[in-house]
């Protein structure tokens, strides 16, 4: 017996051969071997290799249909000329021309469609996000460091002072600027003699955050050895 399943997914497979291997198997008079075509070779390895256990019942169905019959799981490529094929694939795209019946999401469909539509705004309120940021290698305290200084969320004046009125003023110790992060990094005279021990040359803020390994940990080093609480 040969039978031409079209389906792109192991759940499909799964609705399609269940009641096809229960017939064979009350049926004594089919031949001892079955066939089951599928023009979506990586399905057939899912069924056995998948955890889902929703193709537990596919497995064990299977299972007992071999005890009887030789099954044969065939993959047959798309549009060579395959009577069968050619005819399933005929009929699915037709199938979709017509009306479809309404079906509601399941919970994992649901789940899967809202972490991607999060995830695509999360990537635009981002635009600096880059998975290979070096910011990834750092150690956990350097992270902290450098988060914080990226941010602007932290303990310095500017932060506390403008957001919670923490403080007398925004004023760094030093009288000259707001005490933010470019103030640190850039031009407070308090810490003159440090920065140009960890840059040698001058380096713009991007740089300073944004930049490699190292530019971040000396980044991370310049902050800590300051002093100052970020």
């Amino acid at each position: 017996m040969q039978c031409v399943v079209c389906a792109a997914v192991p759940l499909k497979l799964r609705r399609y051969i269940l009641p096809i291997s229960d017939t064979i198997i009350q049926d004594q008079r089919q031949t001892e071997t079955t066939t089951f075509d599928t023009n979506h070779v990586r399905q057939i390895r899912l069924i056995f290799d998948s955890t889902d256990k929703e193709l537990n019942d596919l497995s064990s169905a299977l299972t007992s249909l071999c005890r009887a019959h030789t099954v044969v799981l065939q993959w047959v490529p798309s549009h060579c000329n395959i009577l069968g094929n050619e005819a399933a694939d005929t009929l699915a795209k037709e199938g979709t021309t017509k009306d479809q019946n309404d079906r509601s999401t399941t919970f994992k469909e649901a789940k899967t469609i809202i972490k991607a539509k999060q995830h695509k705004k999360w990537l635009q309120q981002h635009p600096h996000y880059n998975k290979n940021d070096a910011f990834h290698l750092l150690t956990r305290s350097e992270q902290v460091l450098i988060f914080r200084l990226r941010t602007g969320h932290n303990r310095m004046n500017h932060h506390l002072f403008t957001k919670f009125r923490i403080g007398q003023s925004d004023q760094c110790p030093c009288q000259t600027g707001s005490m933010t992060t470019e103030h640190l990094l850039q031009t407070c005279p308090l810490h003159d003699g440090l920065r140009s021990q960890i840059w040698a040359e001058a380096t713009t803020v991007q740089g300073k955050l944004y930049g490699s390994l190292d530019d971040l940990q000396r980044t991370a080093t310049f902050a800590r050895r300051t002093g100052v609480s970020i």
